[in-house]
């Protein structure tokens, strides 16, 4: 239920009854499929998602080949903020990795609610710098010369995801081969 959304924006600062009516008027909800993609590459990122249930991936394509850039799950904010604030396509694709409920709203739905009730401007801002911070440590993680300590620092950023995550995408976000990145995980469970 979107309530679920309401109660998390509370969290973020959200305090207008007006507000949260408006929201649950408006928000819309996604039931999406494993392997189902909410943005395809070159694309327009049109609407931010707020996870209910599920779990998704947000990867590139470089040289042919699929990059994971983040992964969300329950509870996260998620969109392509590149597309979705300037209007460009879309240089990331987002993909469900399990069954998947999602609400969202649209830019432009978002951007009257900024101008009808300015107090949510906080909100948004906590979201950002939420993200943003997230955004710093996935870069850190992947700044880590071995696979050994991008691995490590991935179970600090994602604990939950080690299990739920295959482990190709594991490995395609540490930046190694699906085989390396088996090896270290096996000898980092056996310790």
């Amino acid at each position: 239920m979107s309530k679920i959304v309401i109660t998390f924006l509370q969290t973020k600062g959200l305090r207008s009854k007006e507000l949260k009516e408006h929201l649950l008027k408006i928000l819309r909800r996604d039931v999406i499929k494993k392997k189902k993609k909410l943005l395809e590459i070159n694309d327009f990122c049109e609407r931010v998602y707020f996870i209910e249930q599920g779990l998704f991936r947000g990867f590139r394509k470089s040289k042919g080949r699929q990059k994971n850039e983040w992964f969300m799950k329950e509870g996260d904010v998620m969109f392509d903020p590149l597309s979705f604030y300037t209007g460009e396509p879309s240089e990331v694709a987002i993909e469900a990795l399990e069954d998947s409920i999602v609400y969202s709203i649209s830019i432009h739905q978002l951007e009257h609610i900024y101008q009808k009730y300015p107090g949510f401007n906080l909100t948004g801002r906590k979201l950002t710098e939420k993200y943003y911070m997230m955004s710093l440590r996935n870069a850190a993680a992947l700044r880590e010369p071995t696979i050994k300590a991008r691995y490590a620092l991935f179970i600090k950023l994602y604990p939950d995801l080690d299990t739920r995550v295959p482990a190709v995408h594991i490995a395609s976000f540490l930046g190694c081969s699906e085989e390396a990145f088996i090896r270290v995980r096996n000898k980092n469970r056996r310790k």
